[in-house]
């Protein structure tokens, strides 16, 4: 049986990650989510990784930056990038710039980063924890009732949310220890982390989000939440017409090219169905590009809104 999730279910978590493989629409699902977020009255904030500006082209509100900034009413964006990541982390260690500044801030920082493994996402999933804890774990107010990752694709986005276990396992104690304790308490925390998941109804998006739903469950013990399935054909052929399309066998190159794309939508979207019975789905629908991004956006919100509401896939 599905598990459906509710806005009351929903909203009592504090972090949500969005992966995928590349080229799913992860970003505009964020979008979506954004704006979804702040409509029911949340103080929002989305976050892109490694410097990335998809969103702030999205929201055509150009560069952003690594610190927050409100780009509408009720919804903030921040792009991290790890240098400025690395440096906030050792500041908070050492608390005096001049020191950071003479033995850090030079060229060789981007190369030790790069050189580092795991070091980058560290940093990363590391501000993501001081975003959505650092006022809580003070007695304050959260800043942000919600964050919302834009994470990379699904093997980098693993490793984004494995990479605290891994420095665990390897240092003993210290602050580093301690952090990488913090940050995992969040991610699996079923209360307060959940990560959606973004595919398309295609061979290889299909078969990797197979693969990314059992590793987020028995790698890096995260609560999935729903199921996307974006850029669904429409049906714009009656059940009879379709049996005529078959039985004429109509040469019309355009309508035959359309005929296939929508059996092949159908083929792996049951078979999604088929593979996550126990997930909350969400089907998205195609929208053709005489949209702007935003608008695309806009429309996937009410879309998601809906089906939560009860409307299923």
């Amino acid at each position: 049986m599905n598990q459906r999730w509710d806005f009351s279910s929903l909203f009592k978590t504090h972090l949500w990650i969005v992966t995928g493989k590349g080229g799913t629409g992860k970003t505009t699902v964020t979008a979506a989510l954004g704006l979804l977020g702040a409509s029911h009255g949340l103080k929002t904030l989305m976050v892109e990784t490694h410097g990335l500006n998809h969103l702030g082209d999205l929201f055509e509100v150009g560069k952003v930056g690594y610190q927050p900034k409100s780009i509408r009413n009720g919804l903030s964006l921040a792009q991290l990038n790890v240098e400025e990541a690395f440096e906030e982390y050792v500041l908070r260690q050492i608390k005096f710039k001049f020191i950071y500044n003479a033995v850090f801030n030079n060229h060789y920082v981007k190369n030790f980063i790069d050189a580092a493994p795991g070091l980058s996402e560290l940093l990363t999933i590391g501000k993501i924890w001081a975003l959505v804890e650092d006022e809580v774990r003070v007695g304050k107010k959260r800043n942000y009732d919600l964050v919302i990752v834009d994470a990379p694709a699904t093997g980098h986005g693993l490793s984004l949310l494995t990479v605290a276990q891994i420095v665990v396992d390897a240092v003993r104690v210290g602050p580093m220890k301690n952090h990488a304790d913090g940050i995992i308490k969040l991610l699996q925390n079923p209360n307060e982390t959940l990560t959606w998941l973004v595919t398309l109804p295609e061979e290889m998006p299909v078969n990797e989000t197979v693969e990314i739903e059992k590793k987020l469950v028995d790698q890096a013990k995260v609560e999935v939440g729903p199921i996307l399935i974006n850029s669904l054909w429409p049906n714009i052929l009656s059940d009879t017409s379709q049996k005529e399309f078959r039985k004429e066998k109509f040469k019309d190159e355009l309508l035959k090219s359309y005929e296939e794309r929508r059996e092949q939508c159908d083929f792996y979207t049951t078979r999604i169905k088929e593979e996550f019975s126990h997930r909350h789905l969400i089907g998205l629908p195609l929208i053709y590009q005489s949209s702007t991004p935003l608008q695309v956006a806009q429309h996937l919100q009410g879309v998601i809104h809906q089906n939560i509401l009860g409307k299923s896939l």
